[in-house]
């Protein structure tokens, strides 16, 4: 099972794994006063509250597909693991100025659990009955989130920048899970870096956020120590989570890591722990 250490590195940490002061204040996130997001009147709340409740929802998931694919429910058992994702998208919350913002999710290294803990925060989102979430597999060459929602698509991201006869919504697919709609890789391409500098992947992430104000993007990317595409990909995000598996790093990748996200980006790192 997955366990969240923080959104943001503890400020004290035991002697063993411990950074040293100049290295702690590289790779920890912006400190401060949290900003206050603008918040909507009651009357728009309640309007967006109709509008998402009238998303289509053909079928979800019951208990045990949560349980086995691991992926976090409303009332699961692991109250501990369901409070720190909760605990992660209040952080997140509450450090924009935005009413949405997009989240890019990677590794350090390949293997890292990005992937589920990307799915976990969108679902998180999605507990909200005022908000509603989208995920987006840019794991373009390892794509693993068609499998773990169980969507059957026949064209995803890839194919839509690589075709304007494709539109934004031609590529949003209904998940089990309620209010989380996923965005999947599509067909493989060999270099697709091209696609994700081009005019039309700005243009759909604009769409995402401008058009629907109550939905909040999350992007899963490949390790960004060894993807040219997460690198890309943080100049579209407004905050970036670095997940880390326990054990699997070492301090010096893990600040390497930090520092190509950059600061102003960089949101923390959640610790998995399996």
């Amino acid at each position: 099972m997955s366990i969240i250490e923080s959104a943001y590195l503890k400020s004290k940490k035991d002697k063993g794994d411990a950074l040293d002061e100049e290295k702690r204040e590289e790779i920890l996130a912006p400190g401060g006063e949290f900003s206050v997001p603008r918040k909507k009147e009651a009357q728009d709340l309640v309007s967006s509250r109709k509008e998402i409740s009238r998303m289509s929802q053909e079928a979800v998931f019951e208990q045990n597909d949560y349980l086995s694919k691991r992926l976090i429910f409303s009332n699961m058992p692991d109250t501990i693991l369901l409070n720190k994702y909760r605990n992660l998208r209040t952080r997140l919350l509450a450090t924009s100025e935005t009413e949405n913002f997009v989240t890019l999710v990677t590794s350090v290294l390949p293997g890292g659990g990005s992937s589920l803990v990307a799915a976990n925060l969108a679902t998180t989102f999605a507990f909200d009955e005022a908000k509603t979430a989208m995920l987006i597999d840019a794991n373009i060459h390892h794509p693993t989130l068609n499998s773990l929602l169980e969507v059957n698509a026949e064209k995803g991201l890839i194919d839509y920048l690589e075709s304007e006869d494709w539109k934004e919504d031609e590529i949003l697919y209904e998940t089990r899970i309620p209010r989380l709609r996923f965005v999947p890789s599509g067909l493989v391409r060999e270099n697709s870096a091209e696609y994700f500098t081009s005019e039309r992947m700005k243009s759909f992430m604009h769409h995402l956020v401008s058009r629907y104000p109550d939905r909040y993007p999350i992007i899963d990317a490949p390790s960004i120590a060894y993807s040219a595409d997460t690198q890309i990909l943080t100049e579209l995000c407004d905050k970036v989570i670095l997940v880390v598996k326990y054990g699997q790093c070492s301090e010096e990748e893990i600040r390497k890591a930090a520092l190509a996200i950059g600061r102003e980006k960089f949101a923390g790192i959640v610790l998995n722990q399996f």
